[in-house]
């Protein structure tokens, strides 16, 4: 079980404070102050790296210029920062080649969503946005056709594996599964959803892509979120996952500084996917975020201290940590039972339930049975967990 947060050392501090586009004059003061605290360097470096964050954190620094930084150290992260713009631009291009190549040609109505779209809208350098993947947003009813126009142009299925790109295969599969996760030729992982949110009923991915706005990548338009929506999404979609990357604390900072950003907008946009008290909380958050000791922020409230304590617990203790403080959440959506209402919080209970016996691609691989014989998979799911059991077992 996870242990309550401490007060985070000095670099945890430094790199919370630098999860931001820019700098005001108090906040580089404190980050100055944090940087002469500093135990040790390599260790900042490495959790920068691993929060996503190190591109801005070595733009800030480099720009700070504290005395107490070696020059070593300045010189490790000018290095791995370069290699990081080299992955991003990677990134970028086979979002690009995507968009032309893929989803374009075949007319496939789509988002793109978090990744390098969000870099290229809201920061002054996209680069200093960190991707690892690409997420799309497709229809169900488009799902099929796009999977096997992938597999065709030398896409692999990495979850699942071994996808067959024969109809019902295909089909199975995208009713078995919200997100599909293929690789591109150019070893990138492309995770296509098919919703966005986990039990289906905050978000119709029709409705959302017919709102979708465009932006342009050199030549090549891309589908996008429109701000307010983005912005509620990331909320809800972090919060979720316990805040427990940086970049995260960031996106919401590079958001709200984007000239266009609307904050009454953002707030009828929450009100209307139910999302009022996870916005709230979010924006509480951000806000305490932005001093060195968020923790004694006066304005942090209740909820936002709520987000901070979980976001803290994640940095201290690793993914394994957020990993089980996910398995602990109040529903599929939502880490906290004040985000979402009673009857939400029963069916997702239901739906918890239920969710060992759902079928898998794996039940439809091992015996591939017509559609109307399919429901015998909530039949021998069971079986097939026991055999595995104790075949491990042994």
């Amino acid at each position: 079980m996870p242990t309550k947060p401490v007060r985070p050392d000095a670099e945890w501090q430094l790199l919370m404070l630098l999860a931001r586009v820019g700098l005001t004059f108090e906040q580089q003061r404190a980050a100055l102050v944090l940087c002469r605290q500093v135990a040790s360097w390599d260790r900042l470096i490495d959790r920068a790296n691993a929060q996503f964050i190190l591109p801005l954190v070595y733009g800030h620094l480099q720009q700070l210029a504290p005395a107490s930084l070696p020059a070593e150290h300045l010189a490790a992260l000018r290095g791995r920062n370069l290699l990081l713009i080299q992955h991003g631009l990677r990134i970028a291009a086979v979002q690009r080649d995507i968009a032309r190549d893929l989803l374009i040609p075949a007319g496939i109505p789509h988002l793109f969503f978090k990744g390098p779209s969000l870099g290229l809208r809201y920061y002054a350098d996209p680069a200093q946005r960190f991707c690892r993947d690409i997420d799309v947003l497709v229809a169900p009813r488009d799902m099929p056709r796009l999977l096997s126009c992938a597999l065709n142009k030398g896409f692999t299925s990495y979850l699942p594996t071994g996808l067959n790109n024969d109809e019902r295969s295909l089909a199975f599969v995208c009713r078995a599964q919200a997100v599909i996760t293929l690789i591109s030729p150019q070893g990138v992982a492309i995770e296509f959803h098919q919703q966005l949110d986990q039990a289906g009923n905050i978000y119709d991915s029709e409705a959302l892509i017919a709102m979708a706005e465009r932006v342009f990548l050199n030549d090549t338009p891309l589908s996008v979120m429109p701000t307010p929506e983005l912005f509620v999404y990331c909320c809800l979609h972090h919060s979720r996952h316990h805040w427990s990357h940086l970049h995260w604390l960031a996106d919401l900072d590079a958001m709200q500084h984007d000239p266009a950003f609307d904050l009454q907008a953002v707030r009828a946009c929450a009100e209307r996917r139910g999302l009022t008290a996870t916005l709230e909380a979010c924006l509480s958050f951000s806000q305490a975020c932005s001093g060195p000791s968020p923790w004694q922020d006066s304005r942090l409230s209740n909820h936002g201290h709520d987000l901070l304590n979980s976001c803290l617990t994640s940095l201290q203790g690793g993914y394994a940590t957020e990993v089980t403080l996910r398995e602990r959440n109040a529903t599929a959506d939502f880490a906290f039972a004040w985000q979402g209402r009673r009857l939400e919080l029963l069916s997702s209970r239901a739906r918890r339930l239920l969710r060992p016996w759902r079928p898998s691609y794996s039940d439809y691989q091992s015996r591939p049975l017509p559609r109307n014989w399919q429901w015998l998979y909530w039949l021998s799911r069971p079986l097939r967990g026991v055999v595995k059991h104790l075949t491990q077992s042994r």
